[in-house]
């Protein structure tokens, strides 16, 4: 698979996935905001796709920040929602709505 057809494909996923995976999630006590769950899914994406050897770590958060930077959100932004408690809880939520990395990267590559 090229690295742009799948850029462009988890691009498009990654908002899709941002609207239903985790407003309709298991992460509901706390109603995280568009931008954390924006981040959450970015990051999460990027993990699997490195966790899983689909792709290198440097193309994975590429895409990740260009999937951010395409919503508008700063990479101090990123950083600052990154480093707040319970971010990476969030992130594991979201990968467990999805049926766990494999299924995550298998659903991307769709």
């Amino acid at each position: 698979m090229r690295c742009t057809a799948l850029r462009f494909t988890t691009i498009g996923l990654l908002s899709a996935l941002a609207i239903a995976g985790l407003e309709a999630g298991s992460v509901r006590a706390q109603q995280p905001d568009a931008t954390t769950i924006a981040i959450a899914v970015a990051q999460g994406n990027a993990q699997c796709l490195i966790k899983t050897g689909t792709m290198k770590p440097e193309q994975a958060q590429s895409i990740a920040d260009g999937f951010l930077a395409q919503k508008k959100i700063s990479p101090q932004t990123s950083n600052a929602v990154k480093n707040t408690a319970g971010f990476s809880d969030l992130i594991n939520a979201y990968i467990a709505d999805q049926g766990g990395c494999s299924a995550l990267v298998e659903a991307l590559q769709r």
